[in-house]
């Protein structure tokens, strides 16, 4: 195969501490944000403080679009870990496992499959190849975000992960490869749901048509084995859900599953997906096409034909999505970094210093903004993006703190130790484009993180809501309140809502309302009094506000 030989300027130790400072910042030290993290936290929550571990459940109601295993583990942190660290901040650890996990994994499958496809025992063919995917993987522009918020996707990526090292395994190791398939894509389905794993599952039945040694003794006993394994994962949990309440059953069937193929295929979806995949996946994309270029006239192996199916499939899935977003786009990181990764060396030499190049100036002048407006929050000066910084989020009062700021400068100095010594070489671009991202987003978590969240936490006006509450409420009705605010106001202050879209003739007499804050006040009649009315710091398409209905007399 092309590209057998990786020499990456990052292998060993320094590779480990790349990818801490890229994983690790940004997991703790905020509060739940807006809007996927605040769920994650939400439903964590839930089942650590309410104890019914079956049912997902979001601020008291079913949450029937994922299934319960990342938010099992995430509650299951937050209890061992909660004396350490804010609860949310140990649920989001949890997050950060599942991606450690993915990297292994992933890792383990490049490795796999090089020695698969080399025949070689050259260890250091194997790691090489095995560190360039979790460096082209890491690199992906959409992932960098994700991977610090409390989602099971995070969850749904080592699962897959685990499955593509089995995939590597089944032609020398049946019995491990079809533990690691069954088990992962296993984890996988119960973590979201089972449209997740269906490109896989194509993948692993189309691979034998094309691969001669995918049709042999081994392959059809790691695949027996892989369903073998596979099966309790998707039939108990399901089980126990349909022996509790067959309606809620039918409806985690339908929401978390059939809904993905309910819609329609368009044109339109497809370029949105497409649009949003041309920066979610810089720069695997264009790597992996090369990578198929090169290999259109050899033979095809499992390493190209297993990811490639993969990714066919995952894109017509994504296409059909119910919610059009970058979620349902973070499971096609992985093949596209298993298709690209084995051509590095291989890229066009222009090529190669074109992306090191924007990969370096582009996070070089990132970082000198980041430190930029840092300046300008602690000294005032440059004044106009201090005024900005007032602007946008009013009252903040920016403390100095000696051990961000040191920890700053030692990554800002490692960068450019880093720009200096490496050596030219096809693979330094994606090894600059990675750096680059971890140096951006270490930089952003340990300067900026006051900041940043100060504007986008919903502790303060979940405090003034519960404040502003009667002394004996009784059950309070919502209007429009998003997920995300449900689940920040149970977490913060232990307020749940009867939702008067799902129940219009509650009996609740107090309503909470969320509305537009450029849209006029609507009128709810004389037998409603506004006891309460606040926003986030900043935020200035939110606002809340409180009713209370006055009672008449006979």
């Amino acid at each position: 195969m092309a590209g057998a030989r990786i020499a990456l300027p990052l292998a060993g130790i320094p590779l480990l501490i790349l990818v801490a400072i890229w994983l690790l910042p940004g997991l703790i030290g905020h509060d739940p944000w807006k809007n996927d993290d605040a769920i994650g936290i939400g439903i964590a929550h839930q089942f650590a403080s309410h104890g019914d571990w079956l049912l997902p459940r979001l601020s008291g109601e079913h949450y029937a679009e994922d299934g319960p295993l990342f938010y099992w583990i995430a509650a299951a942190f937050a209890k061992l870990l909660g004396w350490l660290v804010a609860p949310h901040d140990a649920a989001r650890l949890a997050g950060g496992a599942c991606i450690a996990l993915a990297l292994v994994f992933v890792r383990l499958a490049g490795r796999a499959f090089q020695q698969g496809e080399a025949r070689s025992s050259d260890q250091r063919e194997q790691r090489g190849r095995g560190d360039a995917v979790m460096l082209l993987f890491i690199g992906c522009t959409g992932l960098l975000l994700h991977a610090h918020e409390t989602i099971s996707d995070t969850a749904l990526l080592a699962g897959l992960a685990c499955a593509y090292y089995g995939a590597a395994l089944v032609e020398r190791r049946p019995y491990a490869a079809g533990i690691a398939i069954g088990c992962g894509l296993g984890s996988a389905f119960l973590a979201t749901a089972f449209a997740p794993i269906l490109p896989l599952l194509f993948a692993l039945l189309v691979t034998p048509l094309f691969v001669p040694d995918w049709r042999s003794r081994n392959a059809a006993l790691a695949l027996v084995c892989a369903l073998v394994v596979l099966l309790p994962w998707l039939a108990l949990w399901p089980a126990l859900l349909h022996a509790r309440s067959p309606a809620l059953f039918a409806a985690w069937l339908y929401q978390a599953n059939l809904a993905a193929f309910a819609q329609e295929p368009s044109l339109a979806a497809f370029g949105y997906m497409l649009q949003t995949l041309s920066w979610f996946a810089w720069p695997a994309w264009p790597i992996a096409l090369w990578a198929l270029w090169l290999y259109r006239r050899k033979p095809m192996s499992a390493g190209v034909v297993l990811p490639l199916a993969a990714l066919v499939a995952g894109l017509g899935l994504a296409a059909l999505a119910r919610a059009h977003g970058e979620l349902p786009l973070l499971p096609l990181l992985l093949p596209l970094a298993l298709l690209g990764a084995p051509v590095l060396d291989d890229l066009r030499r222009g090529a190669a210093n074109a992306l090191a190049w924007f990969g370096a100036m582009t996070f070089s002048l990132l970082g000198g903004l980041i430190w930029l407006g840092y300046c300008a929050l602690q000294t005032g000066f440059p004044p106009r993006i201090a005024a900005n910084a007032i602007r946008l989020e009013p009252g903040f009062v920016s403390q100095f703190a000696w051990l961000p700021f040191l920890a700053a400068i030692a990554l800002t100095l490692a960068w450019v130790a880093l720009l200096a010594r490496s050596q030219h070489s096809p693979q330094r671009s994606v090894t600059f484009w990675a750096a680059g991202l971890a140096l951006f987003w270490a930089l952003t978590m340990l300067l900026w993180l006051p900041w940043i969240d100060y504007g986008k936490s919903y502790a303060r006006v979940a405090r003034m809501l519960h404040a502003s509450l009667p002394k004996q409420p009784g059950c309070i009705a919502s209007l429009g309140l998003g997920e995300a605010q449900r689940a920040a106001f149970d977490y913060h202050a232990g307020i749940v809502t009867v939702r008067a879209e799902l129940r219009p003739r509650h009996d609740c007499r107090l309503l909470l309302v969320q509305s537009n804050a450029r849209q006029p006040e609507a009128s709810w009649g004389e037998a409603w009094k506004k006891l309460w009315e606040g926003n986030r710091v900043g935020d200035r398409s939110e606002k809340f506000r409180l009713y209370a209905k006055e009672r008449t007399t006979p």
